[in-house]
């Protein structure tokens, strides 16, 4: 299938999700419940043209990015024990169980009392993407051929050089997916917790207001800002991931 093909078949899908909106809503005819699409395009030109939204909008980026390479270099050091020590991973597979198993909403109620409004959402969301992470860099790691591996214990000791110069070429783009699924999860999570926690000056914040207001067509409105800024994330990383395999 053609480039061309596809790109077809992709607006067929955002056409298709229009006249299920514009029809499910001609149905309800109840704004509260679900707003017009031109509702929403109102909601929508509001908030761009407000130039709070983009330091919001920033300020989640960074911070996001932030518990994405803390959870990575953490996720990459326990995968990395892992691989070398089957003892350290049937140690550790019982607290990432939990982690990837508890409901998000205890987790914040616990981090909440512990550590305030502030830092819940983004200490709970960084518990929930390593294990993301952690299994996604163990797996890439384990489909390095054993010959390659025993031929690199010939010349060398694991360390960082060998680290650096063996290990991350091969797993570079296991890497890149997988913190392509992180980002899109993290961010859920991280926004679901300012929702719950209600720090100031998060979307998580705004998202509560608009509630309390009743306004849907602005919650509707967010929800299609952050979708682009996922989807474009997701294309950048695809693209760097693909040179990287291509070099």
């Amino acid at each position: 299938m053609n480039k061309n093909s596809n790109n077809r078949y992709l607006l067929l899908g955002i056409l298709t999700i229009i006249i299920v909106w514009s029809g499910c809503n001609l149905i309800i005819n109840n704004s509260l419940v679900l707003p017009s699409i031109k509702e929403v395009l109102i909601s929508l030109k509001d908030i761009l043209l407000s130039g709070n939204t983009y330091l919001i909008l920033i300020k989640t980026f960074l911070k996001l990015t932030l518990v994405i390479v803390i959870s990575l270099v953490i996720a990459l050091t326990l995968a990395l024990f892992s691989f070398k020590t089957k003892v350290f991973e049937s140690f550790i597979k019982p607290l990432l169980v939990v982690l990837k198993t508890i409901p998000v909403i205890a987790i914040i109620i616990f981090l909440l009392i512990s550590f305030g409004r502030n830092l819940s959402p983004y200490i709970m969301t960084t518990l929930v993407v390593i294990p993301i992470l952690y299994e996604g860099l163990l797996t890439s790691l384990k489909s390095i051929s054993q010959e390659l591996i025993d031929d690199i214990k010939t010349l060398s000791n694991t360390n960082w050089l060998v680290l650096k110069n063996f290990y991350f070429p091969l797993i570079i783009n296991f890497i890149f997916m997988t913190i392509i699924q992180s980002f899109g999860l993290g961010l859920k999570v991280m926004i679901m917790g300012e929702f719950i926690a209600q720090p100031n000056g998060t979307i998580g914040y705004i998202l509560q207001l608009e509630r309390s207001a009743l306004n849907s067509s602005a919650i509707l409105a967010w929800s299609i800002i952050l979708i682009m800024i996922v989807l474009l994330v997701e294309i950048l990383m695809t693209k760097i991931s693909k040179r990287k395999m291509i070099s």
